[in-house]
């Protein structure tokens, strides 16, 4: 099983880099110079303050500060590509947002991003990885900064958002034109926060996820048990609770429902003792 820690993924990458002393300080430069270029950037000469003005719920700032920081991300130069960091880092808080509709929008309409599975049926399955659903979301967020279409002034927030999911949809043929896809629009809580507000935590099949792939590397999990919970939670077998059935389990593992039935509350056991040793995460009580 591979490791799907929150400290490899994409958005904490890239969240650690954009807090790196050096990023900071390049970008502080830049702005200390647009400051006394760029009107809406006025009293903006530090990446701290920019993070300030966009904490706020002054909408129509954030369109001023945003415009002027997409004029310039649609530059071809160095200039350009540090614009489109400040604003890619002002948008990673609407990253967990998008994808959670990407992969919703995908089900609802047919396309292969995995069942709904896990403890809160919402979870990633066998052939889904969160993690890649959201580097190529943060990909098209990129792209959208560098060629966000100038002519739209107002709600530059929502626009980003909005185009950021029809591109991530369209990576599953799903056509944003279907009454099944919700996109977000400029009335969605989603956009109408504070582009700083921290991205939101982990679903219940994503943390238990976290947990299994940490219990495994740490050997506090044996093999058999992480056998079982993975095929239990996250295997392609859907009882009518939505996880795996003993039996289900059994039939595939070449085992009778009694002895996974023994081997799997071993396996809880053994899951609830790493839990308590789990660096900075709570697992809800599965059952």
């Amino acid at each position: 099983m591979t490791s799907r820690s929150t400290a490899n993924s994409p958005l904490t990458t890239l969240q650690i880099h954009f807090q790196h002393p050096c990023v900071v300080m390049r970008l502080d430069e830049a702005l200390q110079t647009w400051s006394s270029q760029d009107p809406p950037l006025a009293a903006i000469s530090s990446h701290r303050e920019l993070a300030d003005a966009l904490a706020t719920r002054d909408y129509a700032r954030h369109d001023e500060v945003l415009y002027a920081l997409l004029v310039r991300a649609a530059e071809s130069d160095d200039e350009g590509m540090t614009a489109t960091e400040m604003v890619v880092n002002a948008m990673l808080p609407a990253v967990p947002g998008i994808v959670a509709r990407v992969v919703r929008v995908a089900r609802a309409t047919g396309h292969r991003v995995g069942a709904r599975r896990g403890v809160t049926g919402g979870g990633v399955s066998a052939s889904e990885d969160i993690r890649d659903i959201q580097a190529a979301v943060i990909g098209h967020l990129w792209e959208q900064t560098r060629c966000y279409p100038l002519r739209r002034r107002h709600h530059v927030a929502a626009n980003l958002v909005r185009e950021t999911q029809r591109a991530a949809q369209r990576d599953f043929g799903v056509d944003h034109g279907q009454a099944a896809a919700d996109v977000v629009s400029i009335d969605d809580d989603e956009v109408r926060r504070p582009l700083a507000a921290p991205p939101e935590e982990m679903d219940a099949s994503e943390e238990l996820l976290e947990l299994l792939s940490w219990a495994v590397e740490h050997d506090r999990l044996d093999e058999q048990s992480a056998t079982i919970l993975i095929t239990r939670y996250f295997g392609d077998p859907v009882g009518r609770d939505g996880v795996a059935t003993d039996r289900q389990i059994g039939a595939l593992i070449g085992l009778s429902q009694p002895t996974i039935t023994r081997h799997r509350r071993r396996a809880f056991e053994q899951l609830a003792e790493a839990a308590a040793e789990f660096p900075g995460h709570e697992l809800r009580r599965a059952s």
